[in-house]
């Protein structure tokens, strides 16, 4: 009985694991294939005041390199967002858009229009903000304090640059090209003009600053001029800020025997009105030469009344501008189509943008300490200056900044044309290519008595 209790236990154990090996095994679940992660943009983010014609020109410039990009794949397949901040020209505002944009908006990159104030408030900032949201800044500002910061304290402050040479470089290297043409012209006296504003104390007292990389010595203009170029300095004025009456400066010029003036400007100098004047002044026969300001517009000498007739000013500001890089005429185009004016400023933040594109592929990455690093190893070509102008990684004084030198200087001629006029050895000199060289000549010049009996009225 017991065997047979046995035998029939096996025998549904035997039924039981035969069932089981006939059974079908569980269907498993297919483990859906992932989508590719989607890639958040690249923030790129643009503290301006809109108000002012010139920033609002920055403001489109970075635009117009953003979409570019993007029609271009992006960067490292990423797209790019462009965002843009009113500052007001304040410095509690730009602090508070700031900090709004690297915290809120996650910008990336942050492009800040060139005033002092802003950018040193904006650097204590940003030195809080950049442990937690690494970020990039690029400002247009010239106060030398800024860059001496970065030099002076490199792990707090290396995110930030300057793509402008600062102060003392600027009131002295890039000046050097109307002196050029001075001498060239056979002018053996200068009058100085200089406009009374913070960054242009080195030329009007000359400055020392020591820095990390070395000391940096400039003389006053008055004093370097004569030294350098051999030209007597006949007269110096200073040009209060909001001035409006420049005649007896400009008469006391005359009376002086100058041949030539010199006005250091930017867009605090009223430079529409100063010629005006000056075309009527016992000056008018002087010629004279504009550092900054709306005299780098092309309609500049529209809103003089055509009054600016042989006046010169560094100039970009037409689709016939010399070719420093296949992008040079590009953008300048843009701008106009626009109904913007292309002034020195539109190239150096057009050209900033694809400087850190450039930076970003390098490093393959986001990693912001290996991006500064790159930016600072790497050479760059530029819509405006040469590479050695802009180059961020100088063991020099010009450390986080651009250096200045040698720039295209136009002469407005017959119906406003600009006609180059910087003399193309210097160009060489500087490192500009053939093809600018050859569209830039001192020969060209010509006095503005006879420019005024020339050309139709």
């Amino acid at each position: 009985m017991f065997k047979k209790h046995v035998i029939g236990i096996v025998s549904v154990l035997i039924m039981a694991i035969a069932l089981l090996g006939c059974a079908q095994p569980p269907t498993a679940t297919p483990t859906p294939t992932p989508k590719p992660e989607a890639k958040e943009p690249i923030v790129i983010c643009a503290l301006f005041d809109p108000r002012v014609p010139v920033l609002k020109a920055n403001i489109e410039a970075i635009k117009v390199a953003v979409d570019e990009i993007n029609s271009a794949g992006g960067i490292l397949g990423r797209k790019v967002e462009f965002i843009h901040e009113d500052t007001q020209r304040k410095v509690d505002i730009a602090v508070s858009a700031y900090r709004s944009a690297v915290v809120e908006k996650k910008c990336k990159f942050v492009f800040l229009e060139g005033v002092s104030e802003e950018a040193l408030a904006i650097m204590e900032e940003g030195a809080k903000l950049y442990p937690s949201y690494p970020h990039l800044v690029i400002s247009s500002q010239a106060a030398v304090g800024t860059t001496l910061k970065v030099m002076q304290d490199y792990d707090k402050y290396k995110f930030y640059f300057r793509n402008l040479p600062p102060d003392p470089d600027l009131n002295y290297n890039t000046p050097k090209t109307h002196f050029a043409i001075a001498k060239a012209i056979g002018a053996k006296k200068v009058a100085l003009l200089l406009e009374e504003a913070a960054w242009t104390e080195c030329a009007r007292k000359g400055c020392t600053v020591d820095t990390p990389y070395g000391k940096i010595e400039i003389k006053a203009m008055k004093d370097w001029v004569p030294a350098e170029f051999g030209l007597e300095v006949v007269y110096v004025a200073n040009i209060a800020v909001g001035q409006k009456d420049f005649l007896p400066m400009l008469e006391e010029s005359a009376r002086r025997g100058a041949e030539y003036i010199f006005v250091l400007s930017s867009w605090y100098t009223d430079t529409i009105t100063m010629t005006k004047q000056w075309a009527e002044s016992g000056a008018k026969n002087i010629p004279i030469g504009f550092f900054g300001g709306p005299n780098q517009w092309g309609v500049f000498y529209n809103l003089t009344g055509g009054k600016a007739l042989g006046t010169m000013s560094i100039f970009y500001d037409t689709p016939d501008v010399p070719p420093v890089t296949p992008k040079t005429k590009e953008v300048v185009k843009k701008l106009n189509a626009m109904g913007l004016a292309a002034d020195m400023s539109v190239h150096y933040y057009y050209s900033e943008v694809y400087r850190i594109k450039q930076a970003i592929e390098k490093v393959g990455s986001l990693e912001m300490d290996k991006i500064i690093k790159a930016i600072e190893e790497m050479q760059f070509e530029h819509t405006a200056l040469p590479s050695k102008y802009v180059y961020f990684g100088y063991k020099n004084p010009n450390f986080h900044s651009y250096t200045g030198g040698y720039v295209l200087i136009a002469q407005f001629q017959c119906n406003g044309k600009p006609v180059w006029i910087t003399p193309s050895e210097l160009l060489k000199e500087a490192g500009y290519g053939e093809d600018v060289q050859k569209v830039s000549n001192i020969k060209l010049y010509k006095s503005p008595e006879e420019l005024r009996k020339s050309c139709p009225s």
